[in-house]
């Protein structure tokens, strides 16, 4: 795994959102057309979480998510190592009591990596 992913997957997990995006827009422009799709999902996940956590906003965020989640439509379960199905799934439910009005009480979703074992 690439390093740049790695770290923007640390600093996601910390609520880092901000850090995060810079860190995959880096990685971005160096990777193959086949990966961008997902890595847009991924920098549009980060975007969103930035402007719940740090404006409060709302409607914007929800949107985001649900573009994300059409970006990472052909990569799951998983991809590069991050189980993308798990992903989807938390952001979903987060995104789905936003929309509905309510504080979302889902957690923020968090990005698990796959662990490849010895055959």
């Amino acid at each position: 795994m690439d390093a740049r992913l790695r770290e923007g997957i640390r600093l996601f997990n910390d609520r880092q959102f901000f850090a995060s995006h810079e860190v995959w827009e880096e990685f971005y422009l160096d990777s193959e057309a086949e990966n961008k799709p997902f890595l847009e999902g991924l920098i549009q996940l980060a975007a969103a979480f930035r402007l719940f956590c740090d404006f409060g906003e709302t409607k914007g965020p929800v949107r985001m998510v649900y573009q994300a989640l059409i970006r990472f439509e052909n990569y799951r379960p998983a991809f590069l190592q991050i189980k993308v199905a798990e992903l989807c799934q938390a952001a979903e439910a987060w995104a789905k009591e936003a929309e509905a009005g309510a504080t979302p009480s889902a957690a923020m979703p968090k990005i698990t990596i796959q662990r490849l074992g010895w055959l």
